[in-house]
């Protein structure tokens, strides 16, 4: 990623609807998975600017890391436990964690994918679950994803196999974020009309009361993730339990 994205994700990651949507699909997943816990040991694989750990505290001990110095800069002004590290050779213990949490970040370059997935398993107890969103749909991918150094967007069968091959049981796979997916085509449709094309990020400042108004658009994804799959989206999420 682009070290002034992270400064951007910081400033707009309480407030902007993408984070508020996702944030609130992974912690009902969890509350559904696992109940009303407070005592699990948890990793945020990945963690970023930490907002995400930092809601994660409620059911109990959250560890993040992130490759990114930077990342973890804007992370420590949260006050949570982070540290420097990779997702490609975790730097703790085997069964170490009760869940693991990984938003967005398997699909980056700097990661191996099928090593990361192995990774995330070893440091799961056994019966632990990993819950995992990914950018959805090769394409998608528009200047943002050059901006957020993407190698790949997944299709939902290549995230199963995926998980599968790693040895996961898959609880749940399924698109997220439907009603984003014309906005980010008819943007996509723009870029290529531009010519001068450079890598920007899609995480634009918007007037509050819209902002608001997709945020609680997402947010209805929540209760119906809690029955239904969504047939397609601009993510995907997957509850996956380690046998």
């Amino acid at each position: 990623m682009e070290i002034p994205e992270y400064r951007t994700i910081f400033e707009q990651e309480d407030n902007h609807f993408f984070y508020i949507a996702n944030h609130k699909i992974i912690l009902s997943l969890i509350k559904s998975y696992l109940g009303q816990v407070s005592s699990l040991k948890i990793l945020d694989a990945g963690c970023g600017t930490g907002l995400l750990t930092k809601k994660l505290e409620r059911f109990g001990r959250v560890l993040g890391i992130d490759l990114s110095e930077e990342a973890l800069k804007y992370a420590r002004k949260r006050r949570i436990k982070a540290k420097l590290g990779s997702i490609n050779n975790l730097p703790f213990r085997d069964q170490a964690f009760d869940l693991v949490v990984s938003m967005d970040v398997i699909y980056h370059k700097a990661v191996q994918d099928t090593i990361a997935l192995e990774q995330l398993k070893r440091v799961l107890k056994p019966n632990g679950l990993l819950i995992l969103r990914v950018p959805a749909n090769e394409w998608l991918k528009s200047s943002h994803d050059l901006q957020v150094h993407t190698r790949e967007r997944y299709s939902l069968e290549t995230l199963r196999t995926k998980l599968e091959r790693a040895g996961f049981k898959i609880e749940k796979i399924s698109y997220v974020q439907m009603l984003l997916v014309p906005i980010s085509l008819i943007s996509l449709l723009w870029e290529k009309l531009l010519t001068n094309k450079i890598a920007k990020t899609h995480l634009v400042i918007l007037p509050n009361s819209l902002n608001r108004f997709i945020a609680d658009i997402l947010s209805l994804e929540v209760s119906i993730l809690r029955k239904f799959n969504l047939p397609f989206g601009l993510g995907l999420i997957a509850v996956a339990r380690k046998t």
